[in-house]
């Protein structure tokens, strides 16, 4: 859901983007990273507003998750690779999601000989919270037509 592939370029715009919504964060502003995160046009879309509360509330509780310190593995792209996953794949991407997932979504798409991409009307990137039952639908059904994994 809303995936990136590692070794695929990212737009400057998609960088810029990611920089703008972590600048809060650099001087341990926690609320102004959630402030930016609900201006954000690609992770819910418009007019999806009990999904944008949501979103906030779930961040306000949780502080830790924007400010814990990671670990960064060193990149193993995973682009020249996808061929090799031989299971049916569901990849599934927000109409309203940044362009960039979008075309990372469509290489995921074309490099996995058993992938299938979906696009959901009407979200963004945390289609979940827009549209839950619908996602849910999506994924058990997708789990139940591939129970077997051929």
């Amino acid at each position: 859901m809303g995936a990136v592939v590692g070794g695929m370029p990212y737009s400057q715009h998609f960088l810029d983007r990611g920089n703008v919504l972590g600048k809060p964060l650099e001087k341990g502003d926690v609320q102004g990273a959630i402030s930016q995160a609900s201006q954000d046009k690609y992770l819910i879309a418009p007019g999806n507003d009990a999904a944008k509360k949501r979103m906030v509330d779930l961040l306000s509780a949780n502080p830790q998750d924007l400010t814990r310190a990671y670990f960064e593995l060193p990149e193993k792209p995973a682009l020249p690779r996808l061929r090799e996953i031989p299971i049916p794949t569901q990849v599934l991407v927000g109409d309203a999601d940044i362009p960039d997932v979008h075309g990372h979504a469509g290489a995921i798409e074309a490099g996995i000989p058993r992938a299938r991409r979906v696009v959901v009307k009407d979200v963004g990137h945390m289609m979940y919270l827009e549209k839950p039952a619908e996602f849910s639908r999506l994924v058990t059904g997708f789990i139940e037509q591939n129970e077997d994994g051929r």
